[in-house]
């Protein structure tokens, strides 16, 4: 066999191995980063219900909305606070992110122009939350 085609064969190899490792690389990222967050955003999850848009007392600068949404075997509770930002998309923050929460279990109160209070079942996992945002406090009340 000459010394080119010697060459040749272990660059093939080379690029053979590599795409391998590439492929299985690609193969181990998908099974666990993508398949686990399908049910989230592909449309297998309940429109969302319990939709309130809450206005703070007194005149304040901000509003809150909260809603209910089933994906796939979890049940979930948001609350968003208003940023004021008039580009669409921006409107709203998250302040928390609630998870194993059935319809009707968590509330959102503002108690004053600068307190929001959540209450949810004990039971519930706390996903996100925020302890200040724009000025605002957020308590969270497990029951």
């Amino acid at each position: 066999m000459s010394k080119s085609v010697r060459w040749v064969h272990i660059v093939l190899e080379v690029i053979g191995g590599v795409a391998l490792v590439a492929g299985l690389g690609w193969l181990a990222f998908y099974f666990l980063f993508i398949v686990p967050m399908s049910h989230f955003s592909d449309g297998n999850c309940s429109p969302d219900t319990e939709q309130r848009i809450v206005n703070a007392p007194d005149g304040g600068a901000h509003n809150f909305k909260s809603f209910h949404r089933t994906c796939g075997q979890y049940n979930f509770f948001f609350a968003y606070l208003s940023t004021g930002n008039p580009n669409k998309g921006y409107e709203y923050e998250p302040i928390l992110e609630l998870k194993n929460v059935g319809p009707g279990a968590a509330s959102a109160v503002w108690e004053g122009p600068n307190r929001i209070t959540i209450t949810y079942p004990k039971s519930a996992e706390v996903v996100d939350a925020y302890a200040k945002l724009f000025g605002i406090d957020i308590v969270l009340r497990p029951q």
